[in-house]
C-alpha cells in the first residue's frame, strides 16, 4: 500500500505525532512530508493519505485548508490526526474536509487526536486571553491547560504508533 503521512506543525507537537504514526506504518511504501513539501496534485497516487494539523482556536491551520482546496483527484482512503489544547473544539476541525472527501467517494478510515502543550505562545499570553472569558469557562480552560503540560508524552506517541498500525489492518 502506498501511503502519505502529511502534516502541518506549528510547535512541533503534530510533527512528533506524525513521526510516530509513520513508525506504526513501518514496512509500507511510505512518505512522511510537511504540508509545505507535499504536492496536492499527487494525492491521487496514494492508497491512503494520513493528514494532520494542530488545531488552533478550533480550526485547522490555513496551510492545511489551502492545500486541500488544491486537490483535484482524491485517493480512496484518508485518515486524520491532530494535536490540540481544547476539551472539545478540536472535534469539528476536519468537518469541511470530510464533507469534500465524501463528495469525492474517498473514505475516512480513522481519526486520532492528541492533547499537546502550547509551546508557541508564552503562558502569560494564554492566561491573559483567558481573563476575557466568563468565570466558568476560564476555570475549565485553565484546568485543560494544566492537563496539556508535557504532551505529547511517551504514551501519546505509543498510541499514535498504534493508530498507524491500525490503519493497515
Amino acid at each position: 500500500m502506498k501511503i502519505l503521512v502529511c502534516y502541518f506543525s506549528n510547535t512541533g507537537n503534530t510533527e512528533k505525532v506524525a513521526k510516530s504514526i509513520a513508525d506504526g506504518l513501518e514496512g509500507e511504501d511510505l512518505e512522511l512530508l510537511k504540508i509545505e513539501d507535499a504536492d496536492p496534485s499527487k494525492l491521487k497516487n496514494y492508497d491512503l493519505v494520513v493528514l494532520g494539523s494542530g488545531i488552533y482556536g478550533g480550526k485547522l491551520n490555513k496551510k492545511v485548508i489551502n492545500f486541500m482546496k488544491e486537490v483535484i483527484e482524491y485517493p480512496p482512503n484518508f485518515a486524520f490526526f491532530n494535536t490540540h489544547q481544547s476539551a472539545v473544539s478540536y472535534q469539528k476541525a476536519f468537518k469541511r474536509i470530510r464533507t469534500k472527501l465524501e463528495e469525492n467517494k474517498a473514505i475516512v478510515i480513522g481519526e486520532f487526536d492528541c492533547v499537546g502543550e502550547n509551546l508557541g505562545m508564552p503562558k502569560e499570553t494564554i492566561l491573559g486571553m483567558l481573563e476575557k472569558l466568563p468565570p466558568e469557562e476560564k476555570k475549565r480552560q485553565e484546568a485543560m491547560l494544566e492537563k496539556t503540560v508535557g504532551h505529547p508524552n511517551a504514551q501519546d506517541l505509543e498510541n499514535a504508533k498504534a493508530f498507524g498500525k491500525s490503519l493497515i489492518k
